[in-house]
């Protein structure tokens, strides 16, 4: 974690952007660490995240917004940081997401992307938080949500190379966990939430079983979060048009 917070703790992020926002996790991040911001936008495609995060975040210099990341209502240029974390593997258009998000990004503006990935020298309690990533990936597919597994480092990479950027830094971060144990109750909890509604459908015996699997896992090794990557890069003069 000492990475993120080493990286934030040097960027006066003006207006920020922060896309998929989900439920605001990352503004509070941003909030907390950053040197200075004069203001930060969260948007996302999910009306109940979006009224989630509207309530917890009562400052004028935050506002949060339901919209299409691929066709965001702001114009060019008008932002001077953009963020998206934990986010990549939830969209199945990334290639337009990223672009519309360097569209919006003034030239030498900066992009932040935070990401975890699954290969590495993980801990066992790390390794259950990708095994449950898989798992929960796989129901969502299954209930036909957009859901992809947890990305390697190298696909990370890849992506970024890819755009437009310049001065590209990578990171490696994780959040450390002293009791692998601790949070254990809640996430076996929702497991068994999962294989109820699982178990109203037909021809779900294998993922069923899986799930079943991973909470063991979870007793007995207990879950910590996974490692990840920050990547900053700043957008070079080019047109989006």
């Amino acid at each position: 974690m000492n990475e993120i917070i080493k990286i934030l703790s040097k960027v006066d992020g003006g207006n920020i952007l922060d896309a998929a926002t989900g439920k605001g996790d990352f503004i509070n991040t941003l909030k907390q660490h950053l040197k200075s911001f004069t203001q930060i936008i969260g948007v996302d495609t999910s009306q109940r995240c979006v009224d989630y995060a509207q309530k917890i975040f009562p400052e004028n210099n935050i506002e949060i917004y339901r919209m299409n990341l691929e066709d965001m209502q702001f114009e060019d240029g008008y932002f001077d940081t953009v963020c998206i974390s934990d986010a990549l593997h939830h969209i199945k258009n990334r290639e337009a997401v990223l672009n519309e998000m360097l569209r919006v990004l003034k030239p030498e503006g900066l992009m932040l992307i935070t990401e975890m990935y699954s290969d590495g020298d993980q801990t066992p309690a790390q390794e259950t938080h990708i095994m449950m990533h898989h798992w929960v990936a796989s129901v969502d597919r299954l209930l036909g949500t957009y859901h992809q597994k947890t990305f390697t480092r190298q696909e990370l990479q890849d992506i970024v190379k890819k755009l437009p950027l310049k001065k590209v830094e990578i990171a490696d971060f994780y959040v450390p966990v002293d009791d692998p144990s601790k949070n254990c109750p809640a996430l076996i909890r929702n497991c068994q939430d999962i294989i109820k509604r699982l178990q109203t459908m037909e021809n779900t015996e294998a993922i069923i079983a899986e799930g079943k699997e991973l909470m063991e896992r979870i007793k007995n090794i207990g879950y910590a979060g996974a490692c990840r990557l920050a990547i900053t890069g700043y957008k070079k003069k080019i047109s989006y048009n």
